[in-house]
């Protein structure tokens, strides 16, 4: 399905949601037998688990929000997949003294991973990031 209507959709669901209901499936599964073979186990499981948030939820709005926490949850893994990639193409980590990220390789000790109290180097240069909350500066 490459073009949604939401029109169309929208109107179906008030005229017959029964009928929104087996197309919504008919889309829903033609997907997932599009998809590669490799694929297509994982999209069937979280399609299944889908299927199980909505049957147990008592509201719609239960069913949206345990559907959105399974989308973060898989966003999250997704991330943590990214990360490893980032450090295997990119072994040199950034240091860290809670308020930025310092390239090592930018503060004169390149490949050096531990955090030191001694001054930048004259070169070194920082971006300050005015931190405000609800419009108002902090103090």
């Amino acid at each position: 399905m490459t073009h949604f209507d939401f029109k169309e959709w929208a109107d179906l669901f008030q005229v017959d949601p029964a009928a929104f209901e087996r197309r919504r499936e008919a889309v829903l599964e033609g997907y997932v037998a599009s998809a590669d073979p490799e694929h297509r186990q994982s999209l069937e499981q979280t399609l299944f688990r889908i299927r199980m948030i909505r049957q147990r939820a008592k509201s719609p709005l239960q069913s949206a929000m345990e559907s959105s926490k399974l989308m973060w949850e898989s966003f999250g893994k997704l991330r943590e997949q990214v990360q490893k990639l980032e450090q295997e193409l990119n072994p040199v980590p950034l240091k860290q003294n809670g308020l930025r990220l310092i390239n090592s390789g930018d503060a004169g000790n390149a490949g050096s991973t531990e955090l030191d109290n001694s001054e930048p180097p004259a070169s070194f240069s920082a971006h300050i990031i005015q931190f405000t909350a609800s419009g108002k500066r902090a103090h």
